[in-house]
């Protein structure tokens, strides 16, 4: 479950509805027939355009109240800044992955899934909205803890990707977040997650590669009834050391039980990827 390359793309493509990244013919005349097939079919991408704006006959054909659009990958270009509104109030799916973003547009409320991963983004502002479902903010390392207030009024948020973002901590301050089932914060600099009243549903976290130790695993994360999956590879942590702590009996055997349930495939058969020293 940890944030490498190949998964990674997977998700992107994933949340775009591609197979894989493509490579694209590139030029004007190629955009403009995608942006009419788009005013049609409600999805336009244009990844691998090497785009370092985005181009105006977007706005003008696809942009509006009556607009259509619905997905839209702007994914694997040179885009350093983007219109700070923009006007597709039914757009659902976005993916600015792999840019030069410093700072989000203000997108539409009815926005849903939100991949902005890999880009030099210090902020989120007021960007997110909060129908928001699935947010990835991966590789921006410049963000830091300061997304936390944003993040915390997603109460539809089921997944969110925060790998190596610059992160302390987790879910920090004030926050209730009763649909998230999913967090990937591998990369960081977290030493405690204390999660189990921010996100009562929590099935999978992955902490790969911070800075956690016994201390910092309350045991009312282990005793949380939903989590399953939970990857700790590469931090200061032993696995004796991890069978110690307060509840982690009873995340064992509802590991084991879940494990039961989905065949007995299981990425990680050993204890969270944690060495025996």
């Amino acid at each position: 479950m940890g944030c490498n390359t190949s998964s990674m793309g997977n998700d992107i493509a994933k949340m775009t509805g591609l197979a894989r990244p493509p490579t694209n013919k590139t030029g004007s005349s190629v955009v403009k027939k995608k942006v009419e097939h788009a005013s049609k079919t409600g999805v336009l991408s244009l990844t691998e355009h090497k785009l370092e704006t985005v181009p105006r006959i977007v706005f003008e054909v696809l942009g509006g109240a009556a607009s259509k659009l619905r997905t839209l990958d702007l994914s694997h270009n040179r885009l350093d800044k983007v219109p700070e509104r923009w006007t597709f109030p039914k757009l659902t799916t976005c993916n600015m992955s792999k840019n030069k973003l410093t700072r989000l547009p203000e997108l539409s409320a009815s926005l849903k899934k939100l991949d902005a991963s890999e880009n030099r983004l210090t902020d989120v502002g007021s960007a997110l909205t909060i129908n928001l479902e699935e947010l990835a903010l991966a590789k921006n390392a410049s963000l830091g803890d300061s997304m936390w207030p944003a993040i915390a009024e997603l109460a539809k948020l089921s997944l969110l990707d925060v790998c190596g973002c610059g992160l302390r901590t987790l879910l920090d301050g004030p926050c209730a977040l009763p649909s998230l089932i999913d967090i990937r914060a591998d990369d960081n600099a977290i030493e405690t997650v204390d999660l189990a009243a921010k996100a009562p549903s929590l099935r999978r976290l992955a902490l790969e590669r911070n800075r956690l130790a016994a201390a910092g695993l309350p045991s009312s994360l282990l005793r949380l009834p939903s989590l399953g999956h939970l990857d700790l590879k590469g931090n200061p942590l032993s696995k004796r050391e991890f069978l110690a702590v307060p509840g982690c009996d009873e995340f064992m055997k509802r590991r084991e039980e879940h494990r039961k349930k989905q065949g007995g495939e299981m990425a990680d058969f050993g204890v969270c990827g944690l060495d025996d020293q």
